[in-house]
């Protein structure tokens, strides 16, 4: 993979990333059809890292309120306070909870599948049957119910984890998953789009950590370091710069209840890779 090759990649990442169109469906797509050969999921993550970075810059009001309110209820109840007490001093505080909580399938998953999720990444066939599903998962969203909650609890925090969960396919969109069950348990356009976009934040950032704790060195041997390592940077830039553009136009488009429009792009995109896939083997 060149610099002109992984710039163009994170610049999909980018773009595909928190449009609920599954940007990993679009990178094993773009490998396939470049022929680009990246050994592991080493570009994956770093593209990811970038579109972490851009939920860092755009969140960062909303995500530090939780993370502030979670530290604060935290303290609370070691001091001996009532939950009460604790969530009336942190009214974020089940929230940050619902975070923790929410990340707890989505690592497990990673962990215990972590082969079978590599090797899904080189099936074009499977990465487009799965972004027709997501296709489908958005069309349901006419049938969600308006939502009138705010916060997220615990219990809700789970269910949609464990809907972001299924996110580690290619072809299956995070940000769509996360979203459309959120919408599904009754909770306002605004929070659910929020609230997904803060439960990636220690999914992305444990996954990136777990990877390149065991990939760092095979990728630096790769006919020197810098060839490995300035292409995985410069892609991640990239994503975190056209992500972060992408989010702000994402989050607007979740407020006005226009998400399930993305559908009519899954379908046919999908439709196309697993022909594709088919075709070729």
């Amino acid at each position: 993979m060149n610099l002109i090759e992984a710039v163009l990649l994170g610049c999909l990442q980018g773009l595909t990333e928190f449009l609920p169109v599954s940007s990993s469906a679009h990178l094993v797509a773009a490998q396939r059809i470049l022929g680009i050969e990246q050994r592991g999921i080493a570009l994956e993550v770093c593209v990811h890292l970038g579109t972490l970075l851009a939920i860092m810059i755009v969140l960062a009001r909303p995500i530090t309120r939780v993370a502030r309110d979670g530290a604060l209820g935290l303290g609370a109840l070691l001091r001996g306070r009532p939950m009460e007490i604790a969530r009336a001093e942190a009214p974020l505080f089940n929230t940050a909870v619902a975070v923790i909580i929410g990340t707890i399938p989505i690592a497990l998953a990673g962990v215990l599948f972590q082969s079978a999720v590599e090797d899904a990444f080189a099936n074009l066939t499977m990465a487009g049957g799965l972004l027709m599903v997501t296709g489908l998962a958005l069309l349901t969203l006419r049938l969600a119910p308006e939502g009138r909650a705010a916060r997220v609890g615990p219990g809700r925090g789970l269910l949609v984890g464990l809907a972001q969960a299924l996110a580690l396919l290619p072809g299956i969109s995070r940000s769509g998953s996360a979203i459309v069950a959120a919408r599904f348990l009754g909770i306002e356009r605004g929070a659910a789009a929020e609230f997904s976009f803060i439960l990636a934040v220690p999914a992305i950032a444990g996954a990136g950590v777990w990877e390149l704790r065991g990939s760092w060195g095979a990728l630096a041997g790769q006919s020197g370091a810098g060839a490995g390592v300035l292409p995985l940077a410069a892609a991640g830039a990239a994503a975190a710069v056209v992500g972060a553009v992408c989010l702000r136009l994402l989050l607007d488009v979740v407020r006005r209840g226009r998400l399930h429009w993305f559908a009519f792009y899954c379908l046919p995109a999908g439709a196309s890779m697993l022909a594709l896939g088919l075709l070729r083997g």
